[in-house]
């Protein structure tokens, strides 16, 4: 009975033929994900704090000393990365079931599976914790560094492989959302450091061992890169050993912020290549021209494991490495 008051209705007002020829488009199979990767250490200058004595791990240790406009919405995963399984959820709430949201919180999702969703305006960890997608304000360079919200860590496209200097105040990478990666590593410094382990550092360079976070198989990632550097030819090896350092949990100098060391999940190479703007900028009058001596066959490699290089900032900071999978999207 319906079905003939449809196709009367359908024939009073001439829709008849599409009708007949309508047939339902079919869903999208979903979005495929974007590969996630999951010592002695050298004198730091002032302004750049070195790893404490405690962190110094050499070849046969284990760990160190005891003690670190709104978007459309759509559901990830819940988890913990690496060392806790997702929780079960139904295929088509994923994000690669509804193909929703935004591209950069598709590249969020895949760089950390299972570690969080999204729900509407906010990155909901398992624990309860809600991080704010976008607060809603515009912001100068400046407040991008000091205020950023998750979506503002995207705000500069990282140019993986580029070899020209980046632009005024270009900092792909350097803008970052303290809360959203206290609810990734950890809120405290015990917190982080009950998921570090020891890593090979260039072994056969004589590199020693450094403390870097399980989550997300970084330790992995940066055992990854360590032989690939073995790799290079020796003229590159000077740049490597002795390492600055890994986890250390402090703010970043002159800022209230978290650096990313005091999550285990960035390294700083040899100080004795490196250039960082605080040290130049203060030899040049405040000004900041642009300086480094770290080889491109080098940031290669460790951009090809999901690591983002501190000497594509403008802000520059050469010798520094840090894991950040969702900048560096063609990454594994």
């Amino acid at each position: 009975m319906r079905r003939r008051r449809l196709a009367g209705l359908a024939a009073a007002i001439g829709l008849a033929p599409l009708l007949a020829g309508f047939s339902p488009v079919p869903v999208p199979s979903g979005v495929a994900p974007v590969s996630g990767i999951t010592a002695a250490q050298a004198p730091v200058p002032a302004g750049k704090p070195s790893a404490p004595l405690g962190e110094r791990v050499r070849p046969g240790q284990t760990g160190g000393s005891s003690d670190d406009q709104p978007r459309r919405g759509f559901f990830g995963l819940f988890g913990g990365g690496r060392d806790n399984a997702p929780a079960s959820t139904t295929p088509a709430t994923t994000a690669a079931a509804t193909g929703g949201g935004s591209a950069d919180q598709r590249a969020l999702l895949n760089a950390y599976p299972g570690a969080f969703r999204i729900e509407g305006n906010a990155v909901v960890f398992p624990s309860g914790t809600r991080v704010p997608w976008d607060d809603g304000r515009r912001k100068s360079a400046a407040e991008l560094l000091t205020d950023g919200d998750v979506e503002d860590m995207f705000h500069y496209p990282y140019p993986a492989g580029s070899s020209r200097p980046p632009g005024r105040d270009e900092d792909p990478g350097r803008v970052r959302s303290d809360a959203f990666f206290k609810a990734l590593y950890g809120a405290s410094e015990g917190a982080v450091r009950a998921n570090l382990r020891a890593v090979p550092w260039v072994p056969k360079l004589g590199g020693g061992t450094l403390l870097v976070t399980t989550r997300f198989g970084v330790d992995e990632k940066l055992e990854a890169v360590s032989r690939d550097l073995e790799r290079l030819p020796s003229r590159f090896h000077k740049y490597l050993v002795p390492p600055a350092g890994t986890f250390n949990w402090r703010a970043i100098a002159g800022t209230n912020r978290l650096s990313v060391h005091s999550y285990g999940a960035a390294i700083d190479i040899n100080t004795k290549f490196t250039n960082y703007w605080r040290w130049d900028a203060q030899q040049a009058g405040g000004t900041i021209p642009y300086r480094n001596q770290i080889p491109a066959e080098i940031v290669a490699v460790f951009e090809q494991h999901c690591f983002v290089w501190g000497g594509r900032w403008y802000h520059y900071d050469t010798m520094h490495f840090e894991y950040r999978p969702e900048l560096l999207r063609h990454c594994h």
